[in-house]
């Protein structure tokens, strides 16, 4: 990966004397900066970043369990340093600022390929309001970027029935939901991958189960955070597309995504709709995409729909001959409809970009 973001020094600093000057050296490199003290923003960023200034205050707010390379704690001149919040976050060295400011330049400055990044794009998909379609669009996304990239599917909607239905692979042998605990912090991403059904093109499915008898587990947001933050901390570039219901968004949740997918129907009660939901969606600080869903007849519209969001549509979707038939009898299975696949590609380029 050597994206922009990639290349990126991340600065989580609250301390009003050490900000001006943890912004003075990474403007010395060079690199792009990312600046910012908001939890969900640091979480996103995180394991992306070329390296990751921080003081003590923001420190406390987060983990690095999997121990990435070049996070500093930054202290004020003449300290002394925070040794023992160093230690808890992992960090590679605790800087006293300007008196240490060469030294870490000089870090700083290392070539990234002798780096390892590893974290993937997560994709958050989710409808207006009920019967967008939200979930095929996750499942072709994911059919689409498993072409070029490890993919995973996640199924985050408690009462879906099982996104493994959708894609066809109900009946592959593989872990669901219940059987993977990812909240227990010490599954590793490359064993989740391995226990998990996938299609033939390649697409790893996380989706809930079911069962004829009561069953006690219950799929909750933090879980799905659990997930993502498993396939975040893995030894390679894992992508995954999260299929959501908007009443999972909670700050934790979506502050883990990487990007939202917003997927509106032309129609006035659920542009109306939408309009609400991402005004909420705009307090995350995540990026959000939106695309345009023609289901039988439309009351809208881009340009108007485009007017009564303030914001551009990406893409649309009209409807697709004889596409439900099909999802039905054999899954998404096989080549994309072209008015799919053109859309997925446009929301990737985006997302990608």
């Amino acid at each position: 990966m050597n994206s922009t973001t990639n290349q990126a020094i991340l600065i989580a600093v609250e301390d009003p004397v050490l900000h001006p000057e943890a912004m003075h050296v990474a403007a010395a490199t060079g690199r792009p900066v990312i600046e910012t003290t908001h939890i969900g923003d640091i979480t996103r960023h995180f394991h992306r970043a070329s390296a990751v200034l921080i003081d003590a205050a923001v420190a406390a707010q987060i983990n690095n369990a999997k121990r990435r390379s070049r996070v500093f704690l930054l202290d004020s001149d003449p300290g002394p340093s925070d040794w023992k919040t160093a230690m808890a976050i992992h960090a590679e060295q605790a800087i006293l600022l300007p008196a240490q400011a060469g030294e870490l330049l000089s870090a700083l400055g290392r070539n990234d390929k002798q780096i390892a990044v590893a974290a993937g794009h997560m994709i958050g998909v989710v409808g207006a309001v009920g019967g967008t379609g939200a979930s095929t669009l996750a499942a072709a996304l994911a059919k689409r970027r498993a072409v070029s990239a490890t993919t995973v599917l996640i199924d985050g909607v408690p009462s879906s029935g099982g996104i493994d239905l959708l894609l066809g692979v109900e009946d592959a042998p593989g872990a669901r939901w219940p059987d993977v605990g990812v909240r227990r912090g010490t599954v590793q991403a490359a064993d989740v991958l391995k226990a998990l059904p996938s299609t033939p093109d390649s697409v790893v499915v996380l989706s809930t189960a079911r069962s004829t008898i009561l069953d006690p587990f219950v799929l909750s947001s933090q879980d799905v955070s659990a997930a993502i933050d498993c396939f975040v901390e893995a030894d390679q570039p894992i992508d995954a597309i999260v299929d959501l219901h908007a009443e999972q968004l909670d700050e934790d949740l979506v502050g883990r995504l990487t990007h939202l997918v917003l997927v509106i129907p032309a129609e006035v009660r659920a542009v109306a709709a939408a309009r609400a939901l991402y005004l909420e969606l705009q307090q995350f600080h995540v990026p959000i995409t939106c695309v345009l869903r023609h289901r039988g007849w439309s009351g809208l519209d881009v340009s108007e729909v485009e007017e009564i969001l303030g914001v551009e549509i990406t893409a649309e979707i009209g409807s697709i001959h004889k596409l439900a038939k099909s999802v039905e009898m054999h899954g998404l299975s096989g080549s994309l409809p072209r008015v799919l696949s053109t859309a997925c590609d446009a929301v990737l380029g985006e997302v990608l970009a």
